[in-house]
């Protein structure tokens, strides 16, 4: 268990190791008529399809959400996601080469999408802990209320930034996806170790976290995209050619718990349906 372990963390953490900077996205006076903002569950499908373009550090792929919106919908598409974002980075540069995402808002923004908030609620380092305790039992068995206050936590800075985006593209939309399906009530050998109890766990957290972003689009007029309903059969131990997320195994991307092509393609699906309903484009 400590060497698959160490491979997760190796695997998770890819993401933020200094790789070369690319020049850094400059700021757009007016804006993009499509914005994409958030973290790496909207930027990447790991090692597949990345854009050596983008800014490495982002390690952003051709083929993630926004992308796959832009061609279905015909739009033109400042993609600024980066892989380990969090809200703050939003405001100020991640890293060097990485601007404020919010730099690409502007008057003539119609759509914004935002996929951000679990790297604020270190999903990660907590997810970490119950492969830890597998041998011992568990994190289930021994659940830390913490991880539900820094959840909750994120509240009050998600609910600033939709606002803030609001402000700075009065005329746009604004599009919230939520997270997926990651783990049902079982676990499975691709796991290597999870317990079918730490299993339905964790994704107990990452409906929390649907829970609380939701809310707060619906509080400032964005809307809310719900992607458990269309995945309850694709998370990690499904099969390798559906699945939305790679497992501990990560042999499409690199990156367990991060999405893969099919993933990205889903929630494409689910965006691009919803703006499309929403009449945002014919305004």
């Amino acid at each position: 268990m400590k060497n698959s372990l160490r491979a997760l963390i190796a695997a998770l953490t890819l993401s933020a190791l200094p790789l070369v900077p690319a020049q850094a996205e400059p700021p757009v006076a007016n804006g993009t008529a499509y914005v994409a903002l958030g973290d790496s569950g909207a930027a990447t499908t790991g090692a597949a399809n990345l854009d050596l373009e983008a800014p490495l550090r982002c390690v952003r792929s051709t083929t993630n959400a926004p992308r796959l919106v832009a061609e279905r919908l015909g739009l033109a598409l400042d993609d600024r996601t980066c892989s380990s974002a969090k809200i703050p980075d939003l405001y100020a540069s991640q890293t060097p080469g990485v601007g404020p995402q919010l730099d690409a808002l502007g008057p003539a923004t119609e759509i914004v999408t935002v996929h951000i908030g679990a790297n604020d609620a270190d999903m990660t380092e907590y997810i970490l802990n119950c492969h830890a305790a597998a041998a011992s039992g568990g994190c289930a068995a021994a659940a830390d209320p913490e991880w539900d206050r820094k959840i909750d936590g994120i509240a009050p800075a998600y609910a600033t930034a939709l606002a803030d985006i609001a402000r700075r593209a009065p005329d746009a939309r604004i599009f919230v996806d939520g997270w997926p399906t990651y783990l049902g009530d079982t676990s499975c050998p691709a796991m290597l170790g999870l317990l079918p109890a730490d299993a339905a766990y964790i994704q107990s957290k990452f409906a929390r976290l649907n829970t609380v972003v939701a809310r707060e689009a619906a509080a400032h007029g964005a809307v809310y995209i719900d992607t458990i309903a269309a995945s309850p059969a694709l998370g990690m131990c499904a099969d390798p050619s559906v699945r939305w997320f790679d497992p501990l195994v990560a042999d499409q991307t690199l990156l367990p718990y991060h999405p893969t092509l099919a993933g990205q393609r889903g929630v494409a699906e689910l965006i691009s349906a919803a703006v499309e309903s929403s009449g945002a484009l014919h305004r």
